[in-house]
């Protein structure tokens, strides 16, 4: 491209600068209170310059512009594209879910592997970022940072990111959510907490204690920060976890984990009972999420067992058991 073609182009119309620009740029055009303009990048075919332009009046009442100097840039030193998340969103945007009082979860599958983060603060500065512990260092589809140590009953100001393998910048628009209000929930009767304890487990990932990283107590301690994984048990994997008394238990939720190659996910698992009643079996359709099933039945202990998995390490980010409301009591429902 000779400079005589270049100015041609830019000298045609304001409107054709607009055009040629690549929109898709993280660097912004910037226009002075003079009317002095500056456009870092300007993409014209294969080649790529920096320009400024000086407004002059024109005889017709339009908006003109016109070379005031311009340069080439090397395709090397031009600052990475920015993108629409929602061009690689795979389904529902993003969504913030599980909020409690101290933490909060980020979900959404993208339609390509996207290495990707969370910015989050109390104000539209942010301060904190979270990232999703399954990327284990590369890109996956499959997202769900973790938000921690919020505050109870506050607004939190948020934005998704991620990069491709090609280098491609995706980020979605700001938005907010407010955490619950401390002591708010519904009682977990498998939780630590209220008195549960893991029984038995198949096995812990690296021969870890149940207390320890990836050990058993980490599917009950009632954060979706930590998991419990076996150690490649596949369709073997098993926990029994018991409840400090009898309880009538309405309904379970079950979370599976997962690897960033596809392995880990459980597919379905049986629930049995202290009776020695097996229920199920009951099928997991994505390790987005908790997913709720109903058992109604009354125990003292909860054993998970696997039926079908992606093998390898399987285990659960939580596993959390709920007694009818009292409504439902009070009705006789049950």
């Amino acid at each position: 491209m000779t400079n005589k073609n270049f100015t041609h182009k830019i000298l045609s119309s304001f409107a054709c600068i607009i055009c040629s620009v690549s929109v898709s740029q993280a660097e912004p055009a910037i226009l002075a209170d003079d009317l002095k303009l500056h456009i870092p990048v300007i993409q014209f075919q294969d080649q790529y310059l920096w320009a400024d332009l000086e407004y002059f009046a024109s005889s017709a009442g339009e908006i003109d512009f016109k070379v005031k100097k311009y340069g080439f840039l090397e395709k090397q030193s031009i600052s990475p594209q920015v993108f629409d998340l929602s061009r690689v969103t795979d389904g529902a945007d993003p969504a913030i879910v599980d909020i409690k009082a101290t933490e909060a979860r980020l979900t959404f599958v993208s339609s390509v592997p996207l290495a990707c983060s969370v910015v989050y603060g109390k104000t539209p500065e942010f301060g904190a970022v979270a990232i999703d512990a399954n990327m284990n260092g590369g890109a996956i589809i499959d997202h769900n940072p973790i938000l921690t140590d919020l505050e109870a009953d506050t607004r939190y100001y948020y934005r998704v990111q991620g990069t491709d393998a090609q280098g491609k910048l995706y980020w979605a628009a700001m938005s907010s959510f407010t955490t619950a209000i401390e002591g708010v929930s519904d009682t977990n009767l498998l939780s630590m907490d209220n008195g549960a304890t893991v029984m038995a487990v198949s096995s812990n990932f690296a021969g870890a204690q149940n207390n320890q990283a990836w050990g058993a107590n980490s599917a009950i301690d009632g954060s979706t920060h930590s998991a419990w994984s076996s150690a490649g048990d596949g369709d073997d994997a098993f926990i029994e976890i018991a409840l400090p008394q009898t309880e009538h238990i309405d309904s379970v939720k079950v979370w599976s984990r997962s690897m960033g190659d596809g392995t880990a996910k459980i597919l379905s698992f049986t629930i049995s009972i202290d009776s020695g009643e097996v229920l199920g079996p009951f099928n997991l359709a994505d390790t987005s999420q908790a997913h709720q099933f109903t058992i109604n039945r009354s125990t003292a202990s909860i054993r998970l067992d696997v039926l079908s998995s992606t093998g390898g390490n399987t285990g659960l980010i939580e596993i959390s058991a709920f007694s009818p409301s009292p409504y439902t009591q009070v009705l006789g429902l049950i």
